[in-house]
């Protein structure tokens, strides 16, 4: 069915973000991104579009193994437990998944494993235990021994002391197999080894080369092509020959052997300069679709390697232009039977363009367009346009057809129909790797790699729709996906909103005549109460392309909201024996009764139709709605007319549960929950010349027990009154805001702002006597207003820009909303803050400071963007009393872009104090600021996931965090050695799945910003190692990695005397919240030609361990001098800074 904006009445629901405060300034939406999911499922986002390697691989049974080190391992599905063997207490375990595959790696063979010298699949923990290597077997090896005299014998020597067993020996290739039982292990570990004598590490003993596990290998295809039974149809002639697919994606490496031959036509959507895959997705998944496998002995097939592909690139590295994609879309479906979209965005109620597209092209092109359906793992969380009616969305399981912890559920936003369409293999799978790419390979080839989402699901169903294509070629689209989806195996242990008609079965599809139209039934939601439900039909039409007439029989199975079966009756089907002629149809009606006694909530099930081997299924959904009530809200301006376009705040107080009310007539009807409301609204009322009076009412506790109204009449508002603080002043900004907290902690927050409070009022219309003084019941929640004031000098060209002063105002008041408000600032209430602009550029450019009021229960109240020049000081007055202060600095280029910000942590002021900042003070550099700041410097784990946040040009307020334009600029991570992550800004935040066992890990940031005019920090450089592990709980942990801070006397134009001896302190910030460690050592040096050449300083401890001191000699005549500096800690950690013309010289 298809899906409307509009709720019951004319009120548009959009659901509410509970306690999430706005940041100063909207943003550009983001754009939408390849749907690789990370290796770690419940990580928000992977390292890089693409990269991901999936999530672990579900076992089927607890198994155990034996390493070669003796230490036992336990594979319970996706958990491992290590035990160490005999006298290995003291050994630390790395733990990683990749491809699908949990390894555990001793410490002691990390370096063996990485220099090749042991073979990485001895540590393969699940591919040990598929093999049938388990504990009670042992792990067979094969021993590389070295062409010297003597060294067969003394691996001879060596198995046999270790209680192994020699089971072959291959001289000419010098290689012996030799197996060890689980009590041999460590003994011939310890044989077969031995601690280097300079560094205590293993090392193969003398005589050995290498080792090897002695691996099961099996002439076959990768699992997932099987899964979903594309042999069968290959057997039966269909290959998706004479097929055309789109696969509309990031690219394609058309060099690769697997689909060199495939690629039939490419069109670039991007502002790249062709289609070079430099992300390997694209690639990826059309290797899926279509590849030979040449690359592997036809290992790596995938599902249609007859069908021929068009690639459209519509992503780039950073992501996939929705305009690109449009494009793309639009030149696809006239030349393609079936088109491969593995990406999407976040859908919300009602269309939009994509979706729309989707429906339309496909209607009028008669083309099926597969889509992922995204990886956030949530419930109703499918992305768009998987969304679309006419989509087939696909969801991914894994080798077992369970869903996979990052496929994202239904049902879909808005009306609640089934969302995904159907699922595929989407876990670790193995397919080409695009050679321009930085995809990690796999199987010891650069020619496959292994990725895991619903991005890697979809090209499964896209290549069975090819093969189905081929042996129907006058099917449209919508009939291609009628017989995938009523052919599809279900996972009886899933709900139709997890994974719609099932795991898709290309064999069954092509292996029998009948399909069934819709193949999805959504009935919508029944309101409360159900006794008057009237019973809703459906039309299911059956379809037979055979030559024979066929009689199924008709059956109904369903669940309902707690995972059982539904009563009797609430789904049934009509006749229960229907039969359909050869080339014709026939039809059956579906009914849904809702008036049977049942839960409420969502109930899914399915139409099962069967004779003989042949199954079909239709899929069915319907929402029994909870008991609710229709809360009708009437808005009034102040003349008493409906006041249109209003804008309500609700808040289900009980439930903590907020939604936003937009009534375009200014009435509408909404259904709630019994229970206790509250509800919000500024009301603009228009005057005869077109401005506005405004009025902020709000009814902070409504109670809902029946069919009610509510109506918020801006008539009851009073005036709000701020006398001016100075004389001659003008306001800037007048505000009045309101935060709403629920006992759950969820809370809702709105701000009104205009230019003065002339025409600005508020009205509490709480029942009762002092209702808008009197403290709400103590089970209510709480209620904060703030009033929010700027007042500055009005300059004759009618803006507020380089004024002499600028008062920034705040009055909280707590416990009811404000009403005939009444406030004048005395100057003992007030804090005098004088701000220092520093500014390395000869020419002028403006800047403005953001001020941000924050109550302590939340929400902000924003200043004006008032403009100056961007050099001296400038002196602003600030309340100190119930807010905290947020501020921004931001400084412009000519053309009006920020070229430069400082966020600044919060701000608690002295009543009668006066204080001093400095905006842009250099040098610049990563800073771990306060992490009360809205932005912060940041390096955390939370469980198996790793962020990072660096941005790179904080001054030397230690509260401070730094953003700048800037030429280019990265941020990697490794993990031992291995690239991890690789950013290529590094102004904002990554996160991704890391192994659970500790190992070392080196984050690099560097930035490069010469080219936008800047003559100081020219470049920025840093580096941090530390050693990290899994972490417990919920909360983010911080990582003990440091900030090295130059922090030397310096000029406005961040420029030092020339010729002279000055002092150099050096600040070590130590991240918040990480463990403390002592310095053990730190170096400092200096250059005055630009980095060509350093000169070590001496520099020494202060009083404070975190503070030292170094004196430089700089040369005479202009010049910059270039800081480097170098942190070891006594834990081992470090940190390594260079800072480029971190000053100037004059």
């Amino acid at each position: 069915m298809s899906r409307s904006r509009r709720a019951a009445g004319c009120l548009v629901l959009l659901t509410l973000t509970l306690g999430v405060l706005p940041g100063p300034a909207p943003s550009a939406a983001a754009p939408m991104s390849a749907s690789a999911a990370p290796s770690d499922p419940a990580a928000p986002s992977s390292w890089r579009p693409g990269t991901g390697t999936g999530p672990d691989r579900a076992a089927r049974t607890t198994r155990g193994v034996t390493l070669l080190t003796g230490d036992q391992v336990v594979l319970a599905g996706d958990a491992v437990s290590v035990t160490p063997g005999e006298g290995r207490d003291r050994i630390a375990f790395t733990r990683y998944e990749d491809s699908g595959h949990q390894y555990v790696v001793p410490d002691d063979a990390l370096a063996l494993v990485a220099s090749g010298a042991l073979d990485r699949r001895l540590f393969d923990v699940t591919g040990l235990a598929d093999a049938g290597y388990d504990s009670a077997h042992g792990v067979p090896l094969i021993v590389e021994y070295r062409a010297q005299e003597g060294s067969s014998q003394r691996l001879r020597a060596g198995v046999r002391k270790a209680g192994a067993r020699l089971t072959r020996t291959v001289p000419g290739l010098r290689m012996a197999a030799v197996r060890a039982a689980r009590g041999a292990a460590a003994p011939l570990w310890s044989q077969l080894t031995e601690r280097a004598a300079h560094s205590g590490k293993r090392q193969l003993a003398a005589g050995v080369s290498r080792i090897w596990l002695d691996a099961k290998l099996e002439v076959s295809d990768d699992v997932s092509v099987p899964q979903i039974g594309a042999p069968t149809a290959w057997e039966a002639g269909y290959t998706g020959t004479g097929v055309k697919v789109a696969v509309l994606d990031t690219g394609i490496d058309d060099t690769h052997q697997d689909i060199a031959a495939r690629v039939a036509e490419k069109e670039n959507f991007t502002t790249a300069p062709d289609t070079t895959d430099l992300v390997g997705h694209g690639t990826h998944v059309a290797s899926i679709v279509a590849g030979d496998g040449a690359a592997s002995g036809g290992r790596y097939t995938g599902v249609a390697p007859g069908a021929s592909l068009l690639v459209g690139k519509v992503c780039v590295d950073r992501g996939c232009q929705e305009s690109a994609i449009l494009a793309g879309m639009e030149w696809a479906a006239p030349r393609a039977r079936v088109v491969n979209m593995s990406l999407g965005g976040t859908d919300s109620p009602g269309l939009d363009p994509l979706e729309e597209a989707v429906n339309k092209l496909s209607a009028t092109y008669g083309t099926l367009f597969a889509v992922a359906a995204g990886n956030t793992g949530r419930d109703q969380d499918v992305g768009t346009p998987a969304s679309a009616d006419a989509a087939l969305a696909v969801g991914a399981v894994d080798a077992g057809d369970a869903l996979t912890d990052f496929s994202s559920r239904g049902p879909r936003a808005g009306d609640g129909a089934i969302k995904p369409d159907i699922t595929a293999p989407g876990a670790a799978i193995v397919a080409a790797r695009s050679k321009d790419s930085e995809l990690e390979p796999v199987d010891g080839t650069k020619a496959y790699a292994a990725l895991s989402g619903t991005s890697m699901a979809t090209p499964h169903v896209a290549g069975a729709a090819a093969l189905l294509a081929q042996q129907h070629p006058d099917w449209t689209g919508e009939q291609l996906k009628d017989a995938l989806m009523g052919s599809a195996k279900p996972n009886p242990a899933l709900s139709a909103h997890a994974q719609g008609a099932g795991r898709v079965d290309i064999a069954r599809a092509v292996g029998q005549s009948v399909t069934v139209s819709p193949p999805s039934l959504s009935l919508g939601t029944t309101s409360w109460p159900h006794e008057d439900d009237q019973p809703l039909t459906r039309t299911l039409t059956y379809r037979n392309t055979g030559a024979l007439d066929i009689t199924l029989d008709l059956t109904t199975t369903a669940t309902g909201p707690d995972g059982k079966a539904a009563p009797d009756g609430l789904f049934t089907v009509s006749p229960s024996r229907l039969t359909v002629p050869a080339g014709g149809r026939a039809e059956a009606e579906v009914t849904t009764d809702t008036r049977v006694d049942s839960a409420t909530g969502l109930f899914s099930g399915a139409v099962v139709a069967r004779s003989g081997d042949t199954t079909v299924r239709g899929v069915l959904a319907v929402t029994k709605a909870h008991e609710s009530h229709p809360l009708t809200v009437k808005v009034l301006d102040r003349d008493g007319e409906p006041a249109t376009g209003s804008f309500v705040t609700l808040l289900d107080i009980d439930r903590g549960e907020g939604r936003y009310l937009y009534a375009p007539g200014g009435t509408g009807t909404v259904d709630v929950r019994p229970g206790r409301y509250h509800l919000d609204v500024h009301v603009a009322t228009a005057a005869a010349d077109g401005s506005y009076d405004h009025t902020v009412v709000v009814q902070p506790l409504k109670p809902v027990t029946g069919a009610d109204t509510v109506v918020l009449d801006a008539r009851k508002g009073t005036p709000v009154t701020v006398a001016s603080p100075r004389k001659g002043a003008t306001s800037a900004l007048a505000g009045v805001g309101v935060v709403r907290t629920a006992p759950s902690g969820a809370s809702v927050s709105s701000l009104v702002t205009a230019g003065s409070f002339a025409r600005l009022q508020t009205a509490d219309l709480r029942a009762g006597k002092g209702a808008g003084k009197g403290a709400l019941p103590a089970d209510a929640g709480t209620l904060t207003s703030v009033v929010r004031s700027s007042w500055a000098r009005l300059g004759e060209d009618g803006t507020f820009t380089d004024t002499p002063y600028d008062y920034e105002l705040a009055w909280v008041v707590r416990g009811r909303f404000l009403t005939d408000f009444r406030a004048r600032a005395k100057r003992g209430d007030l804090s005098k803050v004088t701000h220092v602009i520093h500014n390395d550029r000869p020419d002028e450019r403006t800047a403005a400071l953001w001020t941000y009021a924050f109550p302590r229960e939340g929400g902000s109240a924003a200043g004006p963007n008032i403009r100056f020049r961007a050099t001296g000081k400038r002196t602003v007055h600030y309340s100190a009393r119930d807010v905290a202060w947020h501020l921004v600095f931001n400084r412009f280029n000519a053309q009006g872009q920020s070229e430069f910000q400082q966020w600044g942590a919060p701000l608690t002021l002295k009543a009668g104090g006066k204080k001093e900042i400095r905006w842009g003070h250099g040098p610049l550099g990563p800073s771990f600021a306060d992490q009360r700041s809205r932005v912060f410097a940041s390096v955390r784990r939370r469980g198996d996931t790793l962020m990072f946040h660096t941005p790179p040009f904080a001054d030397q307020d230690p509260g401070h965090t730094g953003f700048s334009l800037a030429d280019s600029g990265r941020t990697r991570l490794w993990r031992d050695g291995r690239l991890l992550a690789d950013v290529p800004y590094p102004f904002y935040d990554a996160q991704g799945p890391v192994p659970a066992a500790e190992d070392s890990y080196r984050l690099e940031t560097s930035v490069d910003r010469g080219g936008q005019g800047y003559t100081t920090s020219t470049s920025v450089r840093a580096a941090w190692t530390f050693r990290s592990r899994h972490t417990t709980g919920d909360d983010w942990t911080s990582l003990p990695v440091t900030a090295i801070r130059f922090t030397p006397e310096l000029r406005q134009d961040n420029s030092a005397r020339a010729g002279h001896r000055m002092v150099l302190p050096v600040v070590l910030q130590r991240q918040p919240g990480a463990p403390e460690s002592d310095v053990r050592d730190l170096s400092v040096e200096v250059s005055y030609d630009d980095g060509a050449t350093w000169t070590t300083v001496d520099v020494r401890r202060t009083g404070d361990p975190a503070r030292w001191r170094a004196e430089l000699l700089s040369p005479r005549g202009k010049g910059f001098a270039s800081l480097r500096a170098k942190l070891a800690d006594t834990d081992g950690n470090t940190a390594e800074y260079t800072v480029t013309r971190a000053y100037g010289l004059r």
